[in-house]
């Protein structure tokens, strides 16, 4: 799969401004404007560009079709000691994890052990920011998010569940080693760009709407993707679709498309906090030695972290329509 699109190259505290504006102009409240815009740069500075700026037009499109809540006040509570859940009310969860972020912490350094679930939330986009920003406080995260069905598993020949990420974080003094990846073989935002490039896709990706393999980008749009792994992958998206619904947020087969229509998809978002030293205190620095062992005689480098970045190339047509919003 190649593409020639153009860019255009620009500071990442240009292309915040640049997010942000855009997201009021949408209906977006300065509160979520500030906190996605945020979220987006971080995705394009970690290299996630398929949930950073390009993606941020699907927040911008359901602002303004009403499937995404830009006025949303979340809420957030506690019926247990380790347990923190929060109302997204339909707007984005990158506002509603900010609001409930500190509970979260605070439990999991009194407990050892905490839990937060979301419900009623639009898309999580890059699912690395939630880990990432619980690891930035010396905590052990995990996380699991569902979408809208686009994913056919244990042979289907139709979308029953969402694509279903899943993504972990280690804390580092410089900066967290994270992972963060869907249960599809690729992201479904990967090939609709096909399809409007006009490209083709590997096979192993997609179905078409019949139910059969396909390399036809725009074919796979009208049927669904395919699981990493087989079965082994289906297992995990199945694992990651209970956690993500446990508070009250839709199943996947359920949920609204988070791309057409009007109704706002309701899903759900888990995330577990770990403090470390409830067991070792001295676990962050031997699982970093182990870390850097593995790396240094093979290889193998858990979590890798790029290196910074104060500049990045949007695609011409992504920043024009950003310009424009």
């Amino acid at each position: 799969m190649t593409s020639n699109r153009s860019s255009h190259r620009m500071p990442l505290d240009a292309l915040e401004s640049l997010c942000e504006s855009a997201i009021r102009s949408a209906g977006g409240s300065p509160e979520t404007a500030a906190v996605l815009a945020s979220a987006t740069v971080a995705a394009e500075r970690r290299g996630r560009r398929e949930v950073g700026a390009a993606h941020l037009l699907d927040y911008l499109a359901a602002l303004r079709y009403g499937r995404l809540n830009g006025v949303a006040r979340p809420r957030v509570a506690s019926a247990r000691a380790a347990v923190v859940t929060v109302d997204a009310d339909c707007g984005t969860a990158q506002l509603a994890f900010d609001h409930a972020l500190g509970a979260l912490v605070e439990r999991a350094r009194t407990n050892g052990v905490a839990v937060l679930a979301m419900y009623n939330s639009f898309s999580a986009g890059e699912l690395g920011h939630y880990t990432s920003r619980v690891a930035e406080k010396g905590l052990i995260a995990l996380a699991c998010a569902n979408s809208p069905a686009l994913m056919s598993v244990y042979g289907a020949r139709v979308a029953i569940t969402g694509t279903n990420p899943l993504s972990c974080a280690l804390p580092h003094p410089s900066g967290p080693r994270m992972f963060d990846q869907a249960t599809s073989a690729t992201a479904w935002v990967t090939v609709r760009d096909a399809a409007m490039r006009g490209e083709t896709i590997p096979n192993g990706w997609a179905l078409d709407a019949d139910g059969n393999p396909t390399s036809d980008a725009r074919a796979a749009l009208s049927g669904a993707l395919l699981p990493f792994g087989g079965v082994k992958g289906a297992n995990i998206a199945l694992m990651v679709e209970m956690l993500a619904a446990v508070a009250g947020g839709s199943f996947s087969q359920d949920a609204a498309p988070f791309d057409s229509g009007t109704r706002p998809p309701r899903l759900g978002l888990f995330v577990a906090a770990i403090d470390p030293t409830a067991f070792d205190t001295s676990y962050a620095q031997r699982a970093e030695d182990h870390l850097s062992r593995l790396a240094s005689e093979h290889g193998a480098d858990f979590g890798r972290r790029k290196t910074p970045i104060t500049e990045v190339e949007i695609p011409d047509d992504v920043y024009r329509a950003l310009m424009t919003s």
